[in-house]
């Protein structure tokens, strides 16, 4: 991005916009990130600009209420912008939200992606199916969770409560099932497979040949609102953890978690 006339921002072919409002943008999720007030050299560092035009941008965020200053250069989020957010929360169409993150990642990466709830079972709201011109079979509604990646997702984070009874149930359909102990480590095994990788990998039963990868978007509660699916033939997907595919997916799912309003450690590098 380049600064034209009267801080007038070009990003290449798009339209035109105001620099110095985007720079201010970057600025109030510098202090979001947190923890808790954040100090002056932080705000300038993570928002990319130097330590004084930062305090410029501060003063007059201070002023409007949108910032609060606790003394020593030490910045927090103010009523201002709190009363902005709680109107854009009213008016936001949160699933419209993610569903239109999800085709911009499928756009990027070239893959499927699909969005998946919890519904005492993981159930997929939006599916966008052509991966390069391939067309396959994965359609909205319920799906196993042992043998879907969000399903996995759901039973890393949710409370054993919630996840091991589903867990149990197909475990019974698949005529596997001995008992709950043994069912515990199960959940426990991809709960832990989870946690270490940042990131739930499967191959899909339903489609065999197929791997999917999903990360978690958090909600404002700090709880698993969606998984974030990519689908794709195991020939088209680079599963490493800095792979462009990985990268992106964890990338919007952070982006949505922080739009969803996630504490900052769901999101914040």
């Amino acid at each position: 991005m380049t600064p034209g006339k009267a801080g007038v921002a070009s990003a290449g072919p798009g339209p035109r916009g105001i620099q110095s409002i985007e720079t201010g943008y970057r600025i109030l999720v510098a202090i979001q990130m947190g923890p808790g007030a954040v100090a002056l050299k932080d705000v300038a560092s993570r928002a990319g600009i130097a330590p004084s035009a930062a305090h410029n941008y501060l003063t007059s965020f201070v002023r409007t209420g949108m910032v609060k200053s606790e003394g020593r250069g030490m910045y927090r989020l103010g009523p201002s912008l709190a009363a902005l957010g709680m109107t854009a929360a009213r008016d936001v169409d949160h699933f419209e939200l993610v569903r239109t993150a999800a085709s911009q990642l499928s756009e990027e990466t070239g893959l499927g992606v699909a969005v998946v709830i919890w519904s005492n079972g993981p159930v997929i709201l939006f599916n966008q199916s052509a991966v390069r011109g391939r067309v396959f079979d994965l359609r909205n509604g319920p799906v196993e969770m042992l043998h879907t990646a969000a399903g996995h997702v759901f039973a890393a984070y949710l409370p054993d409560a919630m996840a091991l009874p589903v867990l149990a149930r197909e475990l019974k359909a698949d005529g596997v099932f001995r008992n709950l102990r043994e069912a515990q480590g199960r959940l426990e095994k991809i709960r832990a497979d989870v946690l270490a990788r940042g990131y739930a990998l499967v191959e899909l039963r339903a489609l065999p040949t197929y791997l999917a990868v999903s990360v978690p978007v958090w909600n404002t509660h700090g709880e698993v609102a969606y998984g974030l699916t990519i689908t794709s033939p195991a020939s088209l997907l680079d599963t490493r953890a800095r792979s462009p595919q990985i990268r992106a997916l964890r990338a919007k799912g952070h982006e949505l978690s922080r739009l969803l309003g996630a504490p900052a450690e769901r999101w914040a590098p």
